[in-house]
This record gives structure tokens, C-alpha cells and sequence, in this order.
């Protein structure tokens, strides 16, 4: 995941940066942020899973680098709301949940082309069936003997 490498060097600059930014301050970011934080929090958390079920397993290899992707960039977006003003904070959120659209995006596409393929054999079933009775073959026949 070369991606890893930017939240793992990413994420701890952004809380040291938290850090001296609220040196001064009485109240800490858990007040005055607190909905920034603990999605800081859990989407860390998530991150962690996923990565380490993307580096143990290879089956859902797309789906946890997908998701660490998705995670870890809403960890690092986290801690950057918490450091602007709180109209841009907002609005980096608003603009990071393109990232998700874009990136499953394929995930998405291969979904939609496998209902449309699952519901053209449906429908090729129907038409078959409808056809077989229609048309009075319902493989019911008797087998014709012949003479001796």
C-alpha cells in the first residue's frame, strides 16, 4: 500500500502541529472539537484493521487497501479541520467525500454489471420457460417406440 507511508508520516506531523497549536490553550481539542476528534479516533482505528488485514490477507486485498484508503485519508482530514477555522474545516469535509465515489468507483461498476447480467439470465430463464410451455414442450413426451 504506497499510501501507508503517507499517513504513517502524515498523521503524526498533523497531532504534533496539534500539539503546539494548542499548547496555550486551556481547553483541549477533544473540547472544542470533539466531533474532529473521535472521528480522528475511529477512523484511525478502522485504518489499523484494515491494514493489517490487507498485509495477512491476500483474498480481500482490494477491499481493505480500499478501505484503509478511505480511512486513513479521514484521519488525516480530521486533524486538519481541527487546525482551520471552522467554516473550512467543513468544507474539507465536504470535499474529502468525493474520495470515496472515486475510489469505489470500480467496486461500483463491477456491482451494477453483475445485477444487469443476473437479471438478463432471469429474464432469459422466463423467456425460455415461457416458450417451452407456450409452444406445448414441456419434456413430459412420451419416447416413441418402434416396431419389432
Amino acid at each position: 500500500m504506497p499510501w501507508h507511508a503517507v499517513f504513517a508520516f502524515l498523521n503524526p506531523l498533523l497531532v504534533g502541529v496539534l500539539q503546539v497549536k494548542c499548547q496555550s490553550q486551556s481547553a483541549s481539542p477533544f473540547d472544542t472539537h470533539r466531533s474532529d476528534m473521535w472521528t480522528f479516533l475511529l477512523a484511525t482505528l478502522v485504518y489499523c484493521f484494515a491494514f493489517a488485514a490487507n498485509t495477512r490477507r491476500r483474498r480481500y486485498a482490494v477491499i481493505s487497501g480500499h478501505v484503509a484508503l478511505i480511512s486513513g485519508s479521514l484521519s488525516s482530514v480530521s486533524l486538519v479541520s481541527v487546525l482551520l477555522p471552522r467554516s473550512l474545516g467543513r468544507l474539507i469535509f465536504f470535499t474529502w467525500i468525493i474520495l470515496p465515489v472515486v475510489v469505489s468507483r470500480q467496486t461500483i461498476s463491477c456491482i451494477c454489471r453483475w445485477i444487469s447480467k443476473s437479471i438478463f439470465r432471469l429474464y432469459l430463464g422466463v423467456v425460455n420457460r415461457f416458450n417451452m410451455i407456450k409452444c406445448g414442450n414441456t419434456n413430459t413426451e412420451q419416447p416413441q417406440t418402434l416396431p419389432v
